[in-house]
């Protein structure tokens, strides 16, 4: 499986659009419009998974550059997402309370 970047989406585009658009070029098994968590407006990019590298690269060479609603699109492969390496936190040694107040007594 192949997984494309696709930049440059009009904001009222739906999935179901994208899929049609792609499904020229080969078959493709996931569609994902990525949305602002707070407002579900598009943010004008997304990801299409296709089946075999010979579709996508199909889908590439058609769609790249191509215009949808007067908007140039950009098609690429996808990089890899890189693990987020977790934070290294060091700690200070702690240092000793010291006692307010005197001793009391028993």
């Amino acid at each position: 499986m192949t997984k494309l970047f696709v930049v440059g989406l009009p904001r009222d585009m739906e999935e179901t659009e994208l899929l049609e658009i792609f499904s020229v070029y080969g078959q493709v098994a996931i569609v994902t419009i990525v949305t602002d968590i707070q407002t579900g407006i598009s943010k004008g990019f997304g990801f299409v998974h296709m089946e075999d590298e010979a579709g996508a690269g199909r889908a590439i060479a058609a769609l790249n550059g191509a215009e949808i609603d007067d908007r140039t699109i950009s098609v690429r492969i996808a990089e890899k997402k890189q693990p987020v390496p977790e934070p290294v936190v060091e700690s200070a040694p702690r240092k000793k309370r010291q006692r307010i107040g005197g001793s009391s007594a028993f």
